[in-house]
């Protein structure tokens, strides 16, 4: 069993077909799907590096390798540690977290002790990640993440926005725009109502998404007014390969909220999936009070996931 440290030119394609595989062998997302890699490694190591002047998470990247095979990789994103693990290889955890806890440092800002609130991510449903967090002391946060899937070959609700709003794809739209109504809806203080002029950020990790492999596949999908303002967006990874999407980011508008404009842009999503054929879609929630939008919007919860910090 070797220890190695991922380097772009070099590995990134053996971790998505790592991850390709965990997934048709799970069906779920304990293991990260391939589209979230892309996500992380191109969007969000774009907003990090370039952005917000901090460390990319791809830079901290290590996989576990036995016979020339990956078997189990630890990712972080942002200040946290996550990890996908063959079926097989959940021995491995233990060892992975020992790595974790002196290689991930960097990535964490000191508290004013000048110690770290180290973060690990851990789906619930895995009691062998449970069970070794509590044995080394981690405390398991209040909050919770949870994975939410829909089956696109059930969905057969009509799209229904209230008078002067309609759903579109995004074709035809200028990405300036799309990505900064997009930035507003994650930072309403920043909305000053004006689509255009200079970024605060998300416009460079906008257009580093399209160097995704899956991005030819992947649409997005919007709410506008009638006369043009984006309302809410989102954007769907497609993998035929899995059959699977990935949905990330979602993000509506401050001032256009409580309308049925987000249920109705992810309907929009499932619906042009179902012409697709793909099997299933997911999307993860960070909080309570998201899981219940998007069970509304017709996603079942598939499992829940702890934030688990010790300071270090």
């Amino acid at each position: 069993m070797e220890i190695k440290k991922f380097i772009f030119e070099k590995d990134y394609n053996r971790i998505i077909n790592f991850l390709t595989e965990c997934y048709k062998e799970n069906k779920n997302m304990t293991c990260w799907l391939p589209q979230r890699f892309d996500d992380l490694v191109y969007r969000v190591d774009t907003l990090y590096r370039d952005e917000r002047n901090k460390l990319p998470s791809q830079e901290f990247i290590y996989y576990w390798e036995e016979n020339n095979n990956i078997v189990a990789i630890i990712f972080p994103d942002g200040d946290s540690c996550n990890t996908s693990i063959k079926k097989g290889y959940e021995y491995l955890f233990k060892e992975m977290l020992d790595l974790a806890e002196q290689k991930l440092l960097p990535l964490f800002t000191p508290n004013e002790t000048g110690k770290i609130d180290f973060l690990v991510i851990a789906h619930d449903s895995l009691d062998y990640k449970v069970n070794e967090l509590i044995k080394r002391g981690y405390k398991k946060g209040v909050d919770s993440d949870y994975d939410n899937y829909q089956y696109p070959s059930h969905f057969n609700e009509d799209i229904i926005l209230p008078n002067g709003f309609k759903q579109v794809y995004g074709e035809g739209l200028i990405d300036h725009q799309k990505s900064k109504a997009c930035h507003y809806g994650f930072k309403p203080q920043d909305d000053d109502g004006i689509l255009d002029g200079p970024f605060k950020e998300g416009s460079l990790s906008y257009c580093a998404r399209k160097k995704s492999m899956y991005f030819s596949d992947s649409f997005e999908s919007l709410t506008i007014t009638d006369e043009g303002d984006i309302c809410s967006y989102s954007f769907c990874y497609v993998d035929k390969n899995t059959s699977t999407a990935f949905i990330e980011p979602v993000s509506t508008r401050e001032k256009y909220r409580k309308k049925g404009l987000g249920k109705a842009m992810l309907q929009g999503i499932i619906k042009r999936l179902k012409e697709q054929g793909i099997e299933k879609c997911y999307v993860n929630s960070y909080a309570l009070h998201r899981k219940q939008f998007y069970n509304k919007a017709g996603f079942i919860t598939e499992d829940s996931i702890g934030f688990w910090t010790k300071e270090l």
